[in-house]
């Protein structure tokens, strides 16, 4: 398994925000990611709109998965209306 960083955008709503949140960590542990850190980073102003959405919640996850589960995983977030947006990238590790 390797390392990768996940950033999911969430709805900025408080309580879609916390069942999506909970349906995320689910999916997570049903296939297998193992979360090794989780970092809520707050509403944010986005970028540009989704939807009718100006604002999101963005949390950041550090977990470690093999390549299968991501793609089965980001399906499923494509999915979810609570899930604006999501991103999930490689961690580098850094040679010394």
């Amino acid at each position: 398994m390797k390392t990768y960083e996940a950033v999911v955008i969430f709805t900025s709503d408080e309580n879609p925000y916390h069942e999506a949140h909970e349906f995320v960590k689910k999916e997570f542990e049903t296939a297998g990611i193992v979360v090794t850190k989780e970092e809520d980073m707050g509403e944010k102003l986005l970028a540009y709109p989704v939807g009718t959405h100006d604002r999101g919640r963005y949390v950041l996850y550090t977990i470690e998965a093999t390549a299968e589960a991501l793609k089965a995983v980001s399906r499923t977030l494509k999915l979810r209306a609570e899930v604006l947006k999501h991103l999930i990238t490689r961690q580098e590790v850094r040679a010394r």
